[in-house]
């Protein structure tokens, strides 16, 4: 089934006809699947139509709303009932839960921020996040916040166009009447379906958190797509969404905005041992000349393959002995620099003891990607399908 952007907007996804063709060709018989970068869940739904149970972890919290929603979903009356009782304690209470963020007033016009902090205040007041129902309507909100913004509609990456200013201006996009169609075009996807109770979806940062792998256990099956490098900004992409988020939802921005995988914030090499860095400039041909042009660039690439390396670290303990790992990854063209990063990916995990036994191509086309700008640091034309097994 094609779902409409508006209701599964998510950069760089996974689509569903390759999450399907994964668990088809190399899950088929798995006791339960893994995905640590699930995003908005494509193979946690894929492995489910199988009836396999699913795991689904990743640290963008508009991540939780889409897997919660697709592993659990909701009561479809219930939904309807809440989504009523919410707008209406929103219109009447007039009680504001203010969203702490210096630039609001130039993605929104004042009206739209007040409704959407009476809804804010609302949704702790009903607690949304408690119930399956309650996140099917936080994803709505969620969904609702780029629609009702003054940027253009066309990309990822918020950002107010020439094209966007002639075609929203004098337009007033309402919250109280765009959230019950949304819960309505999402209720057609996702309501009333059986649950699989075994599932779960869990909010973490598997490259920080030491206790996630104890708490979730081994899987017979990993298959996931991780971050690139620089090419999407997860933070940027979801900026709108995660500060009118904040504050009904468990996170917080501050300790967010640095730890997306591939991101170009904050001190990049921090921790990062020296033998590591010299480890980088031998995998990666061209980084040292890099380092010399751009540090900071070349920052941005030792940090992933840091964050990657304890990604793997991660998978290593949560996979079964003789268990498989599906890594979906291409190219990365990088300040000019073209890196073959599902190459070097492959090494570090054999490294670690996966021995490669398939892997195959899938061209790069319909997917929520950036659009090529002249000085685009992180173009991806293709991904590559690497199957490992566990020795």
């Amino acid at each position: 089934m094609s779902i409409p952007t508006r209701l599964d907007r998510y950069p760089a996804k996974m689509v569903s006809r390759l999450a399907d063709e994964l668990v088809e060709r190399y899950a088929k018989n798995a006791n339960r699947v893994l995905d640590p970068f699930c995003g908005s869940g494509a193979v946690l739904v894929a492995a489910m139509r199988r009836g396999i149970p699913v795991t689904g972890i990743d640290l963008n919290p508009v991540a939780s709303l889409f897997s919660n929603v697709k592993i659990n979903s909701f009561s479809r009356k219930k939904a309807d009932i809440l989504m009523n009782d919410w707008i209406n304690f929103a219109k009447t209470e007039k009680v504001s839960l203010p969203i702490k963020w210096p630039s609001k007033n130039y993605w929104f016009t004042p009206v739209v921020i007040e409704k959407y902090e009476q809804l804010r205040a609302a949704s702790v007041r009903l607690k949304l996040p408690k119930t399956n129902e309650g996140k099917a309507l936080l994803l709505c909100f969620s969904l609702s916040v780029r629609l009702c913004s003054k940027a253009d509609q066309r990309s990822p990456k918020p950002f107010i166009s020439k094209q966007a200013k002639e075609i929203r201006a004098g337009k007033h996009y309402d919250p109280y009447r765009i959230l019950p169609t949304l819960l309505e075009k999402l209720s057609d996807l996702h309501a009333d379906r059986p649950a699989m109770n075994s599932s779960k979806f869990h909010l973490a940062d598997i490259t920080r958190d030491a206790s996630i792998s104890s708490r979730i256990g081994y899987h017979s099956h990993v298959i996931t797509s991780p971050p690139y490098i620089n090419a999407q900004d997860y933070f940027r992409n979801f900026k709108l969404e995660l500060y009118f988020l904040e504050g009904i939802l468990p996170f917080n921005i501050a300790n967010l905005r640095e730890r997306f995988i591939g991101t170009e914030r904050g001190n990049l090499i921090n921790g990062i041992l020296k033998e590591s860095l010299v480890q980088d400039f031998k995998r990666v041909p061209g980084l040292y000349l890099m380092e010399q042009r751009d540090s900071r660039l070349a920052s941005v690439v030792h940090r992933y393959l840091s964050d990657m390396d304890s990604a793997f670290d991660f998978v290593k303990q949560c996979l079964a002995p003789k268990g498989v790992f599906i890594l979906v990854c291409g190219d990365n063209l990088i300040g000019g620099l073209q890196i073959r990063t599902f190459k070097i990916l492959q090494e570090m995990l054999e490294e670690k003891g996966f021995r490669l036994f398939d892997s195959f191509s899938d061209p790069i086309c319909d997917r929520m990607l950036p659009p090529k700008r002249k000085g685009h640091k992180g173009l991806i034309k293709e991904e590559v399908v690497s199957a490992f097994r566990l020795n």
